[in-house]
């Protein structure tokens, strides 16, 4: 199973596509009269047609958004469901490209549930953000390493953890868990259901409000 579109990697390609469309016209409105730029690697000022400094600021986002609609539209496997467990596995970089290693392969006997959960981050470093991602509780986990249950105090919480988990989930989650979208979460759930009836797979990401995931059945 891979994952879906993501709504602002929609518009992270559309726009790429946009100046790329219109790239030709900012290349000749630049002209090719000689300006100077700075080597930020040496320190040197160096000469150059004027055009070359519009290639050099558009030519990242257009190749960032190339590689991101290549990943997408060759559905890399995020995770696989059979009778022998689960393996989650993990993207690189944002670009939909997942890793060859599972960052989990548990058989059945060890899961206690599945949890769509998210995760509070930063774009950019400082542009606040939640990252939607689907891990896996153990049985036998605990939910610190000195203790195995929450306090009511820490099950109420609304706060988050260094790693951006949630203070109210245990926190090994995180390690078990892959950037999954909610709609790829439910078509997760449809193969729960098929091999592994008695796993539950909890939607824990508004706080007091948990309920399954609602398996998405195929369009008739």
């Amino acid at each position: 199973m891979s994952d879906t579109l993501r709504a602002h990697d929609l518009v992270i390609i559309v726009l790429p596509v946009a100046l790329l469309a219109v790239l030709p016209w900012l290349l000749a409105s630049a002209g090719s009269e000689p300006s100077e730029y700075r080597d930020h690697r040496t320190g040197r000022d160096m000469t150059a047609p004027a055009w070359v400094g519009v290639l050099v600021f558009a030519l990242p986002f257009i190749v960032w958004a190339a590689m991101k609609a290549w990943n997408r539209a060759a559905k890399p496997v995020a995770a696989t469901v059979g009778p022998g467990g689960v393996r989650l596995f993990p993207e690189i970089g944002g670009l939909y490209l997942r890793g060859e290693t599972p960052a989990v392969d548990l058989p059945w006997s060890e899961v206690r549930r599945l949890v769509l959960w998210r995760r509070r981050k930063r774009w950019l470093g400082f542009l606040p953000g939640r990252e939607t991602r689907v891990g896996v509780e153990r049985t036998d986990d605990w939910y610190q390493v000195s203790r195995r249950e929450p306090t009511p105090k820490e099950l109420a919480s609304l706060g988050h953890r260094k790693d951006g988990s949630p203070v109210r989930l245990g926190s090994m989650l995180h390690t078990r868990s892959v950037k999954l979208t909610p709609k790829a979460a439910r078509h997760l759930a449809k193969s729960v259901a098929r091999y592994a009836m008695g796993i539950d797979f909890t939607d824990e990401r508004t706080p007091g409000k948990a309920h399954p995931v609602e398996p998405l059945e195929p369009r008739t």
